[in-house]
């Protein structure tokens, strides 16, 4: 290990800094693991984009930022590949005993680390340090750039630490390359509404800088901004391009744009009236829509075990919630922890807990969201979340986007056999796939109510606690099914035998759907509508569509009342949820055409 240095970089001309934020920018207050005294592990992500411009490059040195000084043990590079394994046999370590200062060290490597990061992979990058006490505040962390989680190492698993999203950790990496490009003009942080009704103008920033030793002054840099290939406008720098990001925006009309998916693009292509040789692009998805439901219910689900002391503080922030709105779905995932042994855990249970990574309980998710922004984690921890957070993010989710899909439960059930007959079915978006994929999947649970059972509570134990919305079984699968799609439309049904031990009249059907449980897939588990019915309940459509007279057939009869319907702006008789046949929210003389070609071929 080559000898330490403090202060600000001085990088030769092959010479570039990787981190995600550049600048000299320090924090004005430390962190540090809260209870820990001794050796920490701390590292940060790279991905596969922020790789690309270094791609090929040698990192020759550290540059790590603190707030306290403390002695630096090991640096550290591991590969991730895309389903998020750590590939441990593939860490590259460099051990060394370092007394770093306060402020910025810089700490040369003998053997410098080839980056060559595979299509999807990246590198988790950090180093070991010293927390002197458990109140030691080591770490330095800069709100600056793109917020990036700080990750800590502790008992075999790595864990984002709790100030995560406070900011990025102060770590840079020299990386070293003597065919940099002349003009290394970098994008990042495109920012667009990601779902945006047709029609309606989309505003979009991003964040750039010149990360080379040449200058580039204001308006002398052109980026070329376009959408599905089609260039919409260009854009030049309003201000000097430095090493330190600066903020762009522009507007994508939106007018005559089909529904569906849509890939903006960014590319720096002129530099101080150069041509960039080999520009990159950057890119963000949107999404456009014509059409949206409505979310009839959100869906909790609560993490918890009779033998968890706080989870019955959990269970009462979400009796506030219930109180609070009536569109929440609340089932509640018993698992096996602490004592009394939980009568509720089951094998399902347990695998939707670890789907979803839970460390701890009381713990919930909140219709499979990532947060606000898609920041944060998957769970919340429910001890300590009032209701009113959590309702306000059921707001931030009807806000952001509609649904994609309704969702209508109905069941019969026979006391004598206990058999239960479940249907799920509604209503699927135009472009439904596009929004939530081929692989979507219609989940099916079966919770009962006030059930009894010893719980701890704080510390004591009481014995006749009531729990509500105990999940007891997930029809066919924890992980959903298919949607038995037709057209624009989906039914599916499932038999189950009622348990003798289950009370028929405590049990409700909860249904949802979703992106697919699957490993490592957090960040992609949403869930784009949910509905909750008492088991027994049967409600047979409101009306068919195309059948405008009501009278529970489509016939000739109903081309002939909805042209009159439409004649007489709708003075005329008739169910206007009917006649809208191509379910655009209005009726018009499509719906009649759409209707007649239902007639001659059965089928819409």
């Amino acid at each position: 290990m080559l000898p330490l240095a403090s202060g600000a970089v001085d990088l030769a001309p092959n010479q570039m800094l990787m981190g995600h934020y550049v600048s000299d920018a320090l924090a004005t207050s430390g962190w540090g693991y809260p209870n820990l005294m001794g050796v920490a592990t701390v590292a940060t992500d790279f991905t596969t984009d922020q790789l690309a411009l270094y791609q090929d490059g040698d990192i020759v040195a550290f540059r790590i930022g603190l707030f306290e000084a403390t002695t630096i043990s090991r640096m550290f590079v591991i590969p991730v590949d895309p389903n998020g394994n750590v590939l441990w046999s593939d860490i590259t370590e460099w051990p060394c005993d370092i007394e770093a200062n306060a402020g910025w060290n810089m700490i040369e490597l003998e053997t410098p680390y080839r980056i060559e990061a595979p299509d999807g992979y990246r590198l988790r990058i950090g180093f070991d340090y010293e927390q002197p006490t458990k109140s030691s505040k080591t770490l330095s962390v800069v709100k600056e750039g793109v917020t990036c989680p700080t990750y800590h190492y502790l008992d075999g698993t790595w864990k984002a630490l709790i100030f995560s999203s406070k900011g990025n950790l102060s770590m840079q990496l020299v990386v070293q390359n003597d065919h940099f490009p002349k003009y290394p003009i970098w994008v990042r942080n495109i920012t667009l509404n990601e779902f945006t009704q047709t029609g309606t103008d989309i505003p979009y920033t991003f964040e750039t800088c010149n990360l080379g030793s040449i200058e580039v002054g204001a308006g002398n840099c052109t980026y070329e901004v376009s959408v599905d290939g089609q260039l919409i406008e260009t854009l030049t720098n309003p201000v000097d391009l430095s090493n330190n990001y600066i903020t762009m925006n522009g507007v994508i009309a939106t007018t005559g744009m089909s529904p569906g998916k849509h890939t903006l693009t960014i590319s720096p292509v002129m530099a101080n009236g150069e041509a960039i040789e080999n520009p990159r692009v950057f890119t963000a998805e949107f999404k456009t829509y014509d059409q949206g439901f409505e979310r009839q219910m959100h869906l909790v689900e609560q993490f918890t075990s009779t033998g968890c002391t706080w989870c019955p503080v959990g269970s009462a922030n979400l009796q506030n919630l219930i109180t609070m709105r009536n569109d929440v779905a609340w089932v509640g995932v018993h698992v096996l922890f602490g004592s009394p042994v939980d009568p509720f855990a089951t094998v399902q249970n347990d695998s939707i807990s670890a789907y979803q990574g839970i460390d701890g309980y009381p713990e919930g998710t909140f219709d499979r969201s990532m947060g606000i922004g898609n920041a944060g984690e998957l769970f919340t921890v429910l001890s300590g979340t009032e209701a009113s957070t959590m309702s306000a993010f059921f707001d931030y989710l009807d806000a952001k986007e509609p649904s994609w899909a309704s969702v209508n439960v109905n069941s019969r059930f026979d006391a004598e056999t206990r058999d239960a007959v479940i249907t799920i079915d509604g209503k699927l978006a135009s472009h439904y796939e596009d929004f939530m994929g081929g692989d979507s999947r219609l989940t099916v649970y079966i919770t009962e109510d006030n059930l009894v059972a010893p719980q701890i509570n704080q510390g004591n134990i009481e014995y006749d606690y009531v729990h509500n919305g105990v999940l007891r079984t997930a029809l066919v699968s924890v992980k959903g099914v298919a949607l038995n799609k037709d057209g624009d439309t989906y039914k599916n049904e499932f038999t189950y035998t009622i348990p003798e031990n289950w009370n028929a009249d405590k049990l409700n059907v909860v249904a949802f759907i979703s992106r697919p449980l699957r490993p490592n897939s957090i960040r992609d588990l949403y869930v784009t509508n949910a509905n909750k019915r008492k088991l027994g309940e049967f409600d047979e459509p409101a009306f068919v569509i195309g059948d405008v007279d009501g009278d529970g057939e489509v016939t000739i009869a109903d081309v002939a009342r909805l042209v009159d319907y439409l004649l007489t702006d709708g003075s005329t008789s008739g169910n206007p949820e009917a006649a809208d046949c191509d379910s655009d929210g209005i009726v018009t003389i499509s719906d009649v055409a759409l209707l007649i070609d239902y007639l001659l071929k059965g089928t819409w």
